[in-house]
């Protein structure tokens, strides 16, 4: 993109800076309008994360296994862990996480149902209420009695323990766990209620799957991945393959509009439009429409991370910074202005690592997990290592003000403080600089900036001031005759300036009579600088012996 004619330029730039701006603002615009967040999930209001999911799965895991539970609140040995409240509803949750609905119906009591109820089968209403929960509460394990005889303080019977409310026809309806005498031995156990088994049929025609989850559901295999089904990954990774294909379509669409608008749009802002804006395209669109029948609340939570969208993102901005150094860099190459073309590279890295830790940070906070304690700690290690890379970022600022400001540039004659020399190369650390001795010499940024430079090959002209002393016994009338002839001279010569132009005669000085010339060689070459003031000082010498005029030497003039 750089190699192309300055003529093409300007309309390149002007096409890129107008497309840019709008693509950014409708994409904002859609992101606002549709916000998808992860919606109450209990009775309590309380939003499921990641983070709560895997906590969940831990402790229905360890109830299995903390036999100390059961002596510390005398809770009866039972084979599916029934002798309290937290460790049933767990235990069934664990059996419909491994899908063994056999396992399943030991949780559920199916003690005087109605035959309506009972035709539907044991086994599939043990898996209807796990899609109802799925689909409309958030069992917090911790919130459940572990006492044997349950939470006694709320205001329910001392037979039955509230697991949740679901949401029926404008009503809560209760999900209770009940106290009951196991069968042949007669020991209280819990189980999901004979009352919340009989409601199941009615609140599974509410909250069942789509025809088509449902089908997945009965015939993939009962895998899950952070509580989400492999029907669900398998049904949302197509809706979003269809988006993506549609939003191929569409972005096309753009870049060939865009195209035949603007002749010289350069082809990474159709690139950019045609594939990270396609990307994000897609996964708005299967965020905001899709089959709710579908959604469980783990699908939410998993959503609500919303890591292809935080994917998708970085993407967009990473491409952008790419497009910006593309455009920044033929407008630097515009102005005369290369070395802050190699800036642009770690520019755009840094601004890139910001980008990426911001999106992190808040791919964690969706997940659950308390980014600010990592932050903090991020912070705290940042000063230090700032503190002990001050000189570091003192010589890259510096670096930065060099390629900005541009007071010297590659290849440029210079002197810095009391030494000569070619600047061969900025780095970000030190500026590298070649001296007439041929030696080398690097000089930190910082300290760089801070010097008095004259740069030599900044110069458009070049001045011509020989240092000329005539003896006192000089003639006026010589003196006369030769300023004239010397500025004749000066005049006629074709690399001299026109002006300034002086030939004086200066003052008296104890080194002899001083004479004022001055001139310009109209070049920036310093070998024909050379070649030219050769041949002023050879016509200026004959012009001396011309008109009489001698050349006042003294030991104190070779001296000084």
């Amino acid at each position: 993109m750089l190699s192309q004619g300055k003529s093409a330029m300007k309309p390149t730039l002007n096409s890129t800076l107008f497309c840019q701006p709008i693509i950014v603002f409708i994409l904002l615009s859609l992101m606002s309008s549709f916000d998808v967040t992860a919606q109450s999930s209990s009775s309590t209001g309380k939003e499921v994360s990641i983070k709560k999911m895997l906590d969940r799965q831990e402790n229905s895991d360890e109830s299995s296994s903390e036999r100390d539970i059961e002596d510390t609140f005398k809770v009866p040995r039972d084979e599916y862990e029934r002798g309290q409240p937290r460790s049933a509803i767990a235990g069934y949750l664990r059996a419909m996480r491994s899908a063994n609905l056999p396992l399943a119906t030991n949780y559920l009591d199916y003690r005087n149902l109605s035959e309506k109820t009972l035709s539907v089968g044991k086994e599939e209403l043990a898996r209807q209420l796990g899609v109802v929960l799925n689909r409309t509460l958030w069992v917090d394990l911790n919130s459940i009695s572990a006492k044997q005889e349950g939470r006694l303080n709320d205001n329910l019977p001392s037979y039955r323990e509230l697991v949740g409310q679901v949401e029926y026809q404008g009503n809560d309806v209760d999900i209770l766990l009940q106290h009951i005498p196991r069968a042949g031995d007669k020991v209280k156990i819990w189980k999901i209620s004979n009352a919340t088994v009989e409601k199941i049929p009615r609140l599974f025609k509410r909250y069942s799957y789509s025809p088509l989850g449902e089908f997945l559901a009965k015939n993939l295999p009962a895998i899950n991945l952070f509580g989400v089904m492999l029907w669900q990954w398998f049904y949302f990774t197509l809706m979003l393959s269809l988006y993506y294909m549609l939003a191929k379509v569409f972005t096309w669409l753009t870049a060939f509009g865009i195209k035949r608008a603007y002749k010289n749009a350069s082809n990474d802002v159709l690139s950019f439009i045609k594939e990270p804006v396609a990307l994000l395209m897609a996964v708005i669109l299967a965020r905001n429409f899709h089959d709710e029948a579908n959604v469980t609340i783990a699908l939410k939570a998993v959503t609500e991370g919303s890591t292809l969208l935080t994917i998708a993102w970085c993407w967009v901005f990473f491409r952008f910074i790419d497009l910006m150094k593309t455009i920044l860099a033929e407008k630097f190459i515009a102005q005369d202005k290369p070395l802050a073309v190699y800036l642009l590279r770690p520019a755009g890295t840094v601004i890139k690592l910001i980008v990426f830790a911001i999106a992190t940070l808040n791919w964690l906070e969706n997940l659950g997990f308390n980014a600010s304690t990592l932050l903090a700690g991020l912070g705290i290690g940042g000063l230090a290592i700032a503190l002990a890379a001050q000189k570091t970022v003192e010589n890259i600022i510096g670096a930065i003000t060099l390629y900005t400001s541009a007071p010297i540039k590659i290849g440029d004659f210079c002197r810095f403080g009391n030494s000569f020399g070619v600047v061969e190369e900025i780095g970000l650390r030190s500026t590298r600089i070649r001296t007439l001795e041929r030696t080398v010499i690097y000089v930190a940024n910082a300290k760089f900036i801070d010097m008095n430079i004259e740069n030599f090959s900044e110069r458009e002209k070049i001045a011509f001031r020989p240092k000329i002393f005539l003896t006192p016994d000089t003639r006026k009338d010589s003196i006369d005759a030769l300023l004239v002839a010397v500025r004749d001279m000066l005049s006629s010569s074709d690399m001299i300036a026109a002006s300034p132009l002086r030939t004086h005669f200066k003052a008296y000085t104890i080194y002899g009579l001083e004479l004022d010339i001055l001139a310009y060689v109209k070049t920036t070459d310093f070998d024909v600088y050379l070649d030219e003031i050769n041949k002023l000082n050879l016509n200026i010498l004959a012009l001396l012996n011309e008109h009489d005029c001698k050349v006042q030497v003294m030991a104190e003039r070779v001296t000084e």
